[in-house]
């Protein structure tokens, strides 16, 4: 091989080499869209909802919905969460099916929803301080799906899936709405006040009595189901004072009188007040969910053979 071939041919390696370095950088200056999705991709991908720390959601409105973990236990904004909301979530983002780019200009982020100012946006940071944001727009083309990006990128993806009903739940949702259980197969006795008058039903065996007469099998199972696992609507604001109106309180017992619960009822409409004397809490309930637990005093006693017959 003469000397002048030898040049032409590293000449062409060195030029070939050039270009391939020149390529690569602009590459990495500019993600092709494959590697765009790939990055909303992998957000999804890499989740592991057990090395989630905190999640922090901001509404269009700019109102923010924390949820922290902390000491073994979920919380929304400083209040008890709802499992049923937080696993909607994890189900959402596990189970969703990424697709491909929609669009590429800036310009149409907000008929999609995801303008700054007109977008859902959820930050997560996990236990490695690594933080991943969303943000979640309008409904996509097909049902169910939505509009996403991440958050500093132009790109938008369609995400099939649940996860803009999961991400836009109101505090309300995520709150965990459950006001007592209790086991009602230790209650003995159940103390209602009305105001000055105080009625004690009291149980024998399977029988459970309201001074010498039996009280109304329908009234005491809805009493006792209530006790067993009682669930609000929805929560007073804390700078709201309950109503004083219709107040009763029900206090239930075991065989050596120690109060296993008690709560305190008020109001008259639709919507109720309740708070147990365990939290400072005070919940929402429908009208039909307090006459249920704490009856009317004629709805406790039980219809006699006699009576039954005349009516």
């Amino acid at each position: 091989m003469s000397k002048k071939t030898l040049n032409k041919i590293v000449k062409l390696f060195l030029g070939t080499t050039l270009i391939w370095i020149v390529l690569l950088w602009l590459n990495n200056r500019n993600p092709s869209s494959d590697a765009v999705s790939n990055s909303v991709k992998e957000v999804f991908a890499l989740f592991d909802s057990t090395a989630v720390r905190n999640l922090k959601i901001t509404s269009p409105g700019g109102g923010t919905t924390e949820l922290t973990y902390l000491d073994n236990t979920w919380e929304v904004n400083g209040y008890s969460l709802e499992t049923v909301s937080l696993t909607k979530l994890w189900d959402a983002i596990n189970e969703n099916d990424v697709g491909n780019i929609v669009a590429t200009n800036a310009e149409n982020h907000r008929r999609m929803g995801l303008s700054l100012d007109s977008t859902w946006s959820l930050e997560i940071t996990e236990d490695d301080d690594r933080q991943s944001t969303i943000l979640v727009g309008n409904s996509g083309p097909i049902f169910p799906s939505v509009f996403a990006r991440i958050e500093g990128q132009d790109e938008v993806v369609v995400i099939s899936g649940e996860l803009r009903s999961a991400v836009a739940q109101s505090l309300t949702e995520w709150r965990d709405k459950t006001i007592i259980t209790t086991d009602t197969a230790t209650v003995q006795s159940i103390l209602l006040e009305y105001g000055n008058e105080t009625h004690s039903l009291e149980r024998s065996d399977t029988i459970w009595t309201i001074g010498q007469e039996a009280v109304d099998q329908a009234a005491i199972i809805g009493i006792t189901s209530e006790l067993a696992n009682m669930e609000a609507v929805g929560f007073l604001d804390e700078n709201e004072i309950p109503s004083d109106l219709n107040r009763r309180r029900i206090t239930a017992m075991d065989d050596s009188g120690n109060i296993l619960n008690q709560l305190v009822l008020s109001g008259e409409g639709t919507t109720r007040h309740v708070q147990s004397l365990k939290d400072d809490v005070i919940f929402e309930i429908p009208s039909w969910k307090f006459s249920r637990i704490v009856p009317d005093i004629f709805m406790l006693i039980q219809d006699s053979p006699l009576d039954a017959e005349r009516n």
